[in-house]
């Protein structure tokens, strides 16, 4: 669920989260074409909206990532939670500002705070689900192709069970992954929910800061001018009668 959430996390459209630039052979056009592959209905969406447009395009542009088979699957659970992902950045955004405009008039936020993990519950229970989805397929995968190299003839016995073992390896790590995310996931689901909505606090905090920090200087900035102005006005020179 972690690493769900930190891909998540990447598509909130911060372009500096997108995996790291160093090692990438994945382009916007094999981003998209995974898209087309595992979730056809963000290239149709993207077609009648510029806006959502713009956010696929970007994230088509910024992805860059080794050309793996892990990778691959990272990107198929970016592609199937893709609106998931715009909701969770809405819904943050939304949060953020309603948090802020509370504190800086004295408004209680109980009833805005309990909304924000309601509807960020239900988007990560929908992330949860997919997450599940590509796992249980994630193996199938990995013991297809078990079976086919230990049916190719032309892997010498080495070969064949260097191969077989990582495949198993893999197997097992999914499996594990995935006996981790089906263990209480409304727990799961409830802590991420109060780690997104603490996030959102804590931009919320240094807002406020900076916001007491500005007008601390312009009140500093007024009591230096002040005295300034009475000191002129106590040396005006005097109107000739």
């Amino acid at each position: 669920m972690r690493r769900s959430l930190f891909l998540l996390a990447t598509l909130a459209m911060s372009s500096a989260l997108y995996a790291q630039p160093d090692a990438s052979t994945y382009n916007r056009e094999k981003v998209l074409d995974i898209f087309a592959q595992y979730n056809p209905a963000v290239l149709e969406n993207a077609k009648k909206n510029a806006d959502y447009n713009a956010i696929l395009e970007d994230l088509a542009a910024s992805y860059q990532a080794p050309d793996t088979e892990d990778a691959r699957f990272e990107l198929i659970s970016v592609a199937r939670n893709f609106d998931n992902s715009i909701r969770l950045h809405t819904l943050s955004e939304q949060y953020e500002e309603a948090l802020f405009l509370s504190a800086v008039n004295g408004v209680d936020t109980s009833a805005t705070d309990k909304y924000f993990n309601r509807q960020v519950a239900d988007v990560l229970g929908r992330v949860w689900a997919v997450t599940v989805n590509l796992r249980e397929e994630q193996i199938k995968e990995y013991k297809k192709q078990l079976a086919q190299v230990k049916k190719d003839k032309t892997l010498s016995s080495a070969d064949r069970t260097a191969k077989s073992n990582a495949l198993k390896a893999k197997i097992k790590a999914v499996k594990a992954e995935l006996k981790a995310l089906k263990k209480d996931p409304g727990s799961q689901i409830s802590t991420a929910a109060q780690v997104f909505g603490q996030q959102v606090q804590t931009r919320v905090q240094a807002r406020l800061a900076a916001l007491a920090a500005s007008a601390e200087k312009d009140a500093a900035l007024q009591t230096e001018q002040t005295p300034n102005l009475q000191v002129k006005t106590n040396h005006k020179k005097p109107v000739a009668k």
